[in-house]
């Protein structure tokens, strides 16, 4: 197989990805989210807050008692939503698929360092 096929072999990947019910899902799912405005909204700042409170612990940063409340009572909010918790659904099943894709294309790497 030539690098060329690869690449091929990796776009169709995608193009495959996108056929895949549950990524179909994940869409309608985050269309949902975004056309309810209270959901959109909470959807964002759980998002934003998460993502913030990430890079401070990749940046060993101290994460506070308050903002690790704070996250948890947006994640309370986020869980009673009907919309978010189905786009959540839907992203944890996509996610999962692409793990399983993922220890395929690493496995010759496994492989070579595990013989």
């Amino acid at each position: 197989m030539t690098a060329n096929n690869i690449y091929d072999t990796a776009n169709q990947l995608e193009r495959d990805i996108r056929n895949l019910p549950v990524f179909k899902d994940l869409q309608e799912a985050y269309t949902a989210v975004q056309s309810n405005e209270a959901s959109k909204e909470l959807f964002n700042q759980f998002r934003d807050t998460s993502q913030e409170l990430q890079m401070k612990q990749m940046q060993n940063q101290e994460v506070g008692e308050e903002e690790v409340a704070a996250l948890q009572e947006l994640f309370m909010k986020v869980t009673t939503d009907e919309a978010i918790s189905k786009l959540m659904s839907s992203e944890q099943q996509l996610s999962q698929v692409i793990e399983d894709i993922n220890k395929v294309i690493v496995k010759p790497l496994n492989e070579l360092y595990q013989s």
